[in-house]
């Protein structure tokens, strides 16, 4: 009887782990992340608002972003946009229609001038009522045990994150309630590090701006390679050489 009961429990710890129940992802401090890697969109050009439209997948800091992932479905709620499904096979960005995928713009936030990360809803670019309205997703290059970020323009909606991890299946799922302009973080239970891509929608009545991205990992989307930067060196050596050779 001790022995069914063993292989009973067994089983059940075994389908609880398959299953992604044993370990999923933590709402914790934004401070207690112990991450250096931050995305601040700083290297993206400062317009201010409607700001710029990007109606392709873009990179920041490394990692690289639009709409949604490839097999998650889109309806709307309002202006704002509601994601659903699930990723298909592994994990790729899927564009958003012409004037719906991602804007970011400047402005004055936390007594600092700089970008801001926005899905755009309905309506579409450049309609003040379809920033911020909109969904997103993120993907990194490298897979994380960790993230967060800051709200900008919070007032008191919700926002629904997933956590997928390279193969497209997902981690878990967390709803912010009451959402305000501060910042949130989330860690991976047990530190296991298989996030590889996030995707965030809001029913917030103004809609929400992200900043500060922050996560554990370094992510090379769009960093060109040592190689890569060697071989460029190399070119522009051989063109200076050519250069003077014409000259003489």
């Amino acid at each position: 009887m001790r022995k069914i009961i063993f292989l009973v429990a067994f089983a059940h710890i075994m389908l609880l782990c398959g299953t992604g129940l044993a370990a999923n992802v933590n709402q914790v401090s934004y401070a207690s992340l112990t991450g250096s890697e931050v995305i601040t969109f700083e290297d993206l050009p400062q317009v201010a608002a409607p700001g710029v439209n990007y109606d392709s997948i873009f990179t920041s800091g490394g990692a690289a972003f639009a709409e949604r992932f490839v097999g998650q479905t889109l309806s709307y709620s309002g202006n704002n946009d509601v994601l659903g499904g699930a990723p298909s096979g592994s994990l790729a960005l899927q564009v958003g229609l012409k004037g719906q995928n991602i804007n970011i713009f400047a402005g004055n936030y936390g007594g600092k001038y700089g970008n801001v990360l926005d899905g755009l809803g309905k309506l579409g670019y450049p309609d003040f009522d379809a920033i911020g309205e909109g969904s997103f997703a993120v993907l990194f290059s490298t897979d994380q045990s960790e993230f967060g970020f800051s709200i900008i323009g919070g007032n008191g909606g919700n926002a629904y994150l997933s956590f997928f991890k390279r193969d497209g299946s997902l981690i878990d799922t967390i709803t912010l309630s009451g959402l305000a302009d501060i910042y949130y973080g989330f860690s991976r239970e047990g530190g296991i590090k298989d996030i590889a891509g996030i995707s965030i929608w809001n029913d917030d009545g103004g809609g929400v701006g992200l900043d500060d991205l922050k996560h554990d990992v370094e992510s090379n989307y769009g960093v060109p390679e040592p190689l890569s930067l060697l071989l460029l060196g190399l070119g522009l050596l051989g063109i200076g050489g050519l250069r003077r050779r014409w000259n003489d």
